[in-house]
């Protein structure tokens, strides 16, 4: 039986998650159907390509910034009506000195992160492709000393918003407050 909350889309379902996801990595997305409008997870390839493309491009982001996404020509129409919660039990990030640290959300196994995604068509094979992008927002303060960056981590109450038909939702891509934050240092690399 469903919560209330996953009635909602407020909820992550249990993905499927196995381990650092790497670009061109399938992995669980939590997308709204372009033709129910309901919650769905799919497996997209991590590095979006733009519907628009007309050959596979050379470069394939994994992330765009919050301040630009609504602007950029690459990411515009993504963000205006592909959007997506992915499903994360921690992220990693790398220091100056190149040493690793993994952040974590306090008191929950699971956080939802905002992406946009797109559906292109490889001219070659003629096979459809589904791709997305993480958004990057300024770091909170227990983040800023190892990197300028973090994801934008969404509150599960914002998630039907974020997935939901609002052209420009940019005030849900915030630094998440870094009292519930957690960090470690994997293993002095």
């Amino acid at each position: 039986m469903r919560t209330e909350h996953e009635e909602a889309g407020q909820s992550l379902s249990r993905p499927r998650l196995q381990g650092n996801g790497r670009p061109a990595q399938l992995l669980p997305v939590v997308r709204r159907h372009p033709d129910t409008g309901l919650p769905t997870q799919d497996d997209l390839r991590w590095g979006l390509i733009p519907h628009t493309a007309k050959r596979r491009p050379d470069i394939q982001p994994i992330h765009a910034r919050a301040e630009s996404v609504a602007e950029n020509r690459m990411f515009r129409d993504a963000y205006r009506s592909r959007r997506c919660v992915v499903p994360m039990n921690a992220f990693f990030l790398k220091d100056a000195a190149g040493k690793r640290h993994a952040f974590t959300v306090k008191d929950t196994s699971l956080f939802g992160v905002a992406g946009i995604w797109e559906n292109w068509r490889d001219p070659d094979t003629r096979q459809w492709e589904r791709t997305f992008a993480t958004i990057t927002v300024e770091a909170n303060a227990l983040i800023a000393p190892t990197h300028d960056r973090m994801p934008a981590i969404l509150r599960p109450e914002d998630y039907t918003r974020w997935l939901g038909p609002e052209d420009d939702p940019r005030d849900l891509l915030r630094p998440y407050p870094s009292g519930l934050v957690l960090s470690t240092l994997l293993n002095g690399r």
